[in-house]
């Protein structure tokens, strides 16, 4: 479904017990409410602006719903709002009444607790590239309660042989550990690469584990996102290269992560798309953002979908043996992780696409055929993908 014509779509939370998706958007449209009670037949029923300062409408790159409640991220553009609205959605999620404001750096990603309805009134918000921290505030007051970075990075600078290049948080996920109690931060930390940080007071961060990137020397970078299995004994972290390299997945050993002492997670595991020209493919893909115009999107959006042709993107994880990837043209790729050291893909789905059309080199931006941005399980059993050129999917497994 295209909520309207010609937009430039990047996430989707979804509530599927009440039947309703929240799609962002990569420039100033808004975030669409989407009434999925028909999944064959999706119907736009709000949209909720950005321009919170008139004139200079801000994006929303990140939704996120917990409970009652809609966090959307912006990162703004010159002179809009940056930042992240909250919304209540507990009376009326078709039509969701905004909450509460919370004025930052510039936002990327957001997470609300798990826990929001339940005594932990929490947001996090993940600094885009000019913002090196997670900054942790509080929805009913608007207070900033804490700031963290990677120890990499605070300080630094790039010319730093002893920093990384690029040590801003891109994306987290955020659960209570089963055993200890502890309530943990996963956070991809880009060339920092994985942080599990201990946020059970919201006021006093702590860092208890890490899986080091020592990017470039290690040929490790890009830590995109990351998703803890419901034990917290495995971790996916995602990496999102770019030009000449898919990127992937790595699957960590994380069992001795429980935030009462610092652990150094071991890597049992890797996954990357198979079977497709994904090296020479990127390259064209980058070499046609200086070839071809995208009108209506603006050079940084033709950017960012050359770049990243077929990479992992986003992911989502059921159980704890089901791994779910947004692989940009690539499409859903669905993958069996019941042997942690083998990874399997085992189904997939292509946005108006087949597998010989998906082995195509260049031609998807232009002809505006895919970009999967997210993919996440429903409760309801389906699967709800964003995509930046189609925008929201519902698919049945």
């Amino acid at each position: 479904m295209q909520p309207w014509p010609n937009g430039n779509w990047s996430n989707v939370a979804i509530d599927a017990q009440r039947h309703v998706a929240y799609l962002g958007s990569f420039d100033t449209q808004g975030v669409a409410v989407i009434d999925v009670s028909d999944p064959a037949k999706p119907v736009l029923t709000d949209t909720l602006s950005t321009e919170i300062v008139p004139g200079t409408p801000s994006d929303s790159a990140d939704v996120d719903v917990q409970g009652h409640y809609l966090a959307v991220s912006h990162q703004s553009f010159e002179g809009g709002f940056s930042g992240v609205s909250i919304y209540d959605i507990g009376t009326d999620p078709f039509h969701p009444a905004l909450y509460n404001r919370i004025a930052s750096a510039p936002v990327h990603t957001a997470q609300l607790d798990p826990e929001v309805d339940s005594g932990r009134p929490y947001v996090y918000m993940n600094g885009a590239e000019s913002d090196l921290f997670v900054t942790i505030a509080d929805i009913d007051t608007g207070v900033i309660l804490s700031q963290y970075g990677s120890i990499e990075g605070i300080g630094c600078v790039p010319s730093d042989e002893d920093c990384q290049t690029f040590n801003f948080a891109h994306d987290a996920h955020i659960q209570r550990h089963p055993d200890s109690g502890r309530v943990l931060d996963y956070v991809a930390f880009w060339d920092s690469g994985l942080r599990i940080v201990d946020v059970t007071d919201p006021a006093a961060p702590v860092e208890v584990g890490a899986f080091d990137y020592d990017a470039p020397t290690d040929g490790k970078c890009c830590a995109h996102d990351a998703k803890p299995t419901p034990s917290g004994d495995w971790t996916y972290l995602e990496d999102e290269k770019g030009v000449g390299d898919p990127g992937g997945v790595h699957i960590l050993d994380t069992s001795t992560c429980d935030g009462l002492s610092y652990c150094t997670p071991q890597e049992v595991g890797f996954w990357s798309v198979q079977g497709h020209q994904v090296d020479a493919a990127a390259v064209h893909g980058f070499n046609g953002y200086f070839r071809h115009e995208h009108p209506g999107h603006g050079p940084f959006g033709a950017f960012v979908r050359q770049f990243f042709n077929y990479d992992a993107h986003n992911l989502d994880r059921r159980g704890e043996n089901e791994l779910l990837v947004a692989n940009y043209t690539m499409g859903i790729r669905l993958i069996d992780t019941s042997d942690k050291s083998n990874p399997v893909e085992s189904a997939f789905f292509l946005p108006n696409g087949s597998r010989a059309d998906a082995c195509r080199q260049r031609e998807c931006f232009i002809s505006r055929q895919r970009m999967v941005w997210g993919a996440y399980f429903g409760t309801d059993g389906r699967i709800y993908a964003s995509d930046m050129v189609l925008g929201l999917y519902v698919v049945q497994p």
